[in-house]
């Protein structure tokens, strides 16, 4: 008889054990199948934010204008156009040579023309009066990685140009698609 209860208590502490590894292993999987949840929720989180980003650039009417760029590092246009092509919609025409865009530029095509200040042969200053003798009224803004947006230069040489015409690189994705979509919304077009 005590073997029988021997054996019978050994029973009973091994389903009691496997009874605890069940409600461990059932914890665990509910604890992954939570995280795994919070990472979908997640990942339709971030869905939904860049959803609405690319509805409010929708929005802001931007979509589908035609803007020239004209930046003599390809890493940057290449950033330029995956950031205002791809992201925010805008049909972009980029040249790394300012002669090829002054040859390349058919007024009334553009709705904003972008020009980098410091580039070899012509700087961005003289191709943009080049472009403003073809077309007075396409906007144009200036890019710039000088700490003053070239201030000393523009107060001396182009005292026209209204400061805000200036994009400072480097520059955020989504400042950048701001700053682009307030200058192609903005009702001035002399130099921005």
């Amino acid at each position: 008889m005590l073997s029988e209860d021997s054996d019978d208590i050994e029973e009973k502490e091994q389903d009691l054990i496997w009874h605890h590894h069940y409600l461990a292993c059932k914890n665990y999987d509910r604890t992954i199948m939570n995280k795994l949840n919070y990472f979908r929720n997640l990942d339709s989180l971030n869905r939904s934010i860049r959803q609405n980003q690319l509805e409010q650039i929708d929005d802001t009417s931007i979509k589908n204008k035609r803007v020239m760029l004209v930046e003599d590092e390809d890493d940057i246009v290449m950033l330029f156009e995956m950031i205002l092509g791809s992201d925010a919609g805008l049909k972009i025409d980029s040249f790394t040579e300012p002669f090829a865009a002054l040859n390349n530029f058919i007024s009334g095509l553009y709705d904003l023309i972008m020009i980098d200040v410091s580039m070899p042969k012509m700087n961005g200053f003289e191709l943009y009066h080049k472009i403003r003798k073809l077309d007075d009224k396409v906007k144009v803004c200036f890019l710039t990685a000088g700490e003053m947006y070239d201030e000393e230069i523009r107060k001396e040489n182009f005292p026209e140009l209204d400061t805000n015409c200036f994009i400072r690189k480097p520059i955020a994705n989504q400042d950048l698609i701001q700053r682009v979509k307030d200058i192609l919304n903005s009702e001035s077009n002399s130099a921005i």
